[in-house]
């Protein structure tokens, strides 16, 4: 198992201007008063923008996390499903800046998080 299967991301999409995903959510994603866990929408974003930038890149080169800056603005239970928008603020040569939204099933704004992510080029031995 790696991160991306235990947070259990799903239908990461491009879109015309970022991406859209999905994580569905139960225990594995909570906190002990069984709301949704602030690291588990933390570790969401850093991954789906990850996984966002490299498919925007060539084959030279992948994405890295480089700074995650979340502020979480509603708590919500840790069940259904938890949607994200991200919205690609740069597209440089070096970095990408994601924003990115987090909604629950009613369209409640449960957190916003900015993910500036580093682009690295592949090393080959």
């Amino acid at each position: 198992m790696n991160l991306i299967e235990d947070l259990g991301i799903q239908n990461l999409v491009l879109t015309p201007t970022g991406f859209t995903a999905q994580m569905p959510l139960g225990d594995f994603h909570a906190q002990p008063q069984g709301f949704l866990n602030g690291g588990a929408t933390l570790a969401f974003a850093e991954v789906a923008a990850g996984m966002a930038s490299n498919l925007l890149l060539d084959d030279k080169h992948f994405a890295v996390g480089q700074a995650v800056n979340g502020n979480h603005l509603n708590p919500t239970q840790a069940a259904g499903i938890l949607f994200a928008q991200g919205l690609l603020l740069h597209k440089g040569g070096r970095t990408h800046v994601w924003e990115m939204k987090f909604t629950d099933a009613r369209e409640v704004l449960v957190a916003q998080v900015t993910v500036t992510n580093a682009i690295v080029k592949k090393r080959y031995e």
